[in-house]
């Protein structure tokens, strides 16, 4: 499926994201409240997932995806243990293939090893301190921070010598979307920006080693593949919007709650405590969609083959047969947050290494930062509810 969606009529691909963004529409108008999620136009998404919540452990939707907010399923369906993929080219709204998203569980188990080895606890921590080094007193949460270092990173851990870090970083803002894109259909000109950003990333950051084997062809699993360069791809195109959340996510959490901050001054190893907190709290990816490869059965519901079965992280993770007061941001909890699967076993830890570096950067440079005004929320961001602006101070 490699350049599929390049090559695409202008014509028909608008005419493919208005058909979609129509039927989701048209579900929602009926009352869905996974279609209302869909559409991501809510501020706060909480109160749809807890309708979803109180319709059963698995409820299928008349979208015809069946949906759980449920601790126990959604740690089931998170697994290994049942047979399942992701998302095609031909299911979602973005180039699946081509971001890197179509691979199965062994194919990201080898891009996380490769992402390991390039991406060092030390570089993380480098550019953190440099980034954070940076700030002025009255900064941008998302564009001078939280964008700032994953970008930085990705230049200078998996960029080529002499790449154009500022076209990686406009490239890497306009792919960022294919995680949102999965599910919610996005304007045409977001899309074609996504789709001509995908293809740029397997370019610049296509290093020599590289070769002919720059075709994603191990997609699914098929044989070992060109590793450094998939993962470097993945981690632009979907990496670097993970982290982005995260360390947003994590920066809010520590200004928001000042004990938070003085623990992380006391021992910086808290910020780790932080960080896993703000993953149940506040996830960077609040769904997770697959497809059935087998008829399965769970929580007494027949799923057939290829139906789709999508699991609500974030209200999995504030399930309060699990969690003690859930809406609470308390860190230390003894049970711990669901993560999602498939390609997020790359960027997770991309992301979670850069949130705790960060807060451990902000924390030794202080003052604490607190929001000088409100935020910004994208709309049609179901996914990873993207912060486009968050103004901060520390004077």
């Amino acid at each position: 499926m490699h350049g599929t969606w390049n090559r695409t009529d202008i014509g028909e691909l608008g005419r493919r994201l208005q058909r979609a963004h129509g039927e989701v529409w048209l579900h929602q108008v009926k009352g869905d409240p996974y279609a209302d999620l869909l559409r991501g136009h809510a501020e706060d998404p909480r109160p749809g997932e807890e309708r979803i919540r109180a319709l059963g452990p698995l409820w299928r939707s008349t979208t015809g995806a069946w949906v759980t907010a449920d601790h126990r399923l959604a740690g089931e369906l998170l697994g290994a243990g049942w047979p399942h993929r992701p998302l095609d080219d031909d299911e979602a709204h973005v180039p699946v293939d081509d971001a890197g998203l179509g691979g199965d569980a062994a194919h990201y188990e080898r891009l996380r090893g490769y992402a390991r080895d390039a991406v060092t606890p030390a570089a993380v921590q480098a550019v953190s301190d440099r980034v954070v080094g940076a700030l002025a007193a009255d900064f941008d949460l998302v564009t001078d921070l939280a964008e700032a270092v994953p970008t930085g990173l990705l230049a200078a851990a998996l960029g080529p010598a002499g790449a154009d870090r500022g076209e990686l970083a406009r490239a890497c803002t306009d792919a960022g979307v294919v995680l949102d894109g999965l599910l919610c259909p996005q304007r045409l000109d977001v899309t074609r920006r996504a789709v001509a950003a995908v293809g740029r990333l397997r370019e610049l950051l296509a290093g020599p080693e590289a070769g002919p084997a720059a075709s994603p062809e191990a997609g699914r699993g098929a044989g070992p593949g060109p590793g450094p360069h998939e993962a470097a791809v993945l981690l632009a195109t979907a990496g670097v919007r993970t982290a982005a959340s995260l360390i947003a996510g994590s920066v809010l959490a520590v200004a928001d709650h000042p004990g938070e901050w003085s623990r992380i001054a006391e021992d910086p190893g808290h910020a780790a405590l932080v960080v896993a907190e703000v993953l149940r709290h506040d996830p960077p990816v609040r769904i997770h969609p697959a497809v059935a490869l087998a008829d399965v059965e769970f929580a007494g519901a027949h799923v057939r083959a290829g139906e789709r079965v999508v699991v609500l992280v974030a209200a999995a993770n504030r399930d309060p047969d699990v969690f003690d007061d859930p809406d609470r941001f308390v860190t230390g909890r003894p049970a711990r947050a669901l993560l999602p699967a498939l390609h997020h076993r790359v960027t997770l830890p991309f992301a979670r290494a850069q949130a705790e570096a960060v807060l451990r950067a902000l924390v030794a440079a202080g003052p604490r930062p607190r929001r000088s005004a409100g935020h910004l929320r994208s709309r049609r961001s179901p996914v990873t509810g993207h912060l486009l602006r968050c103004p901060l101070t520390t004077g």
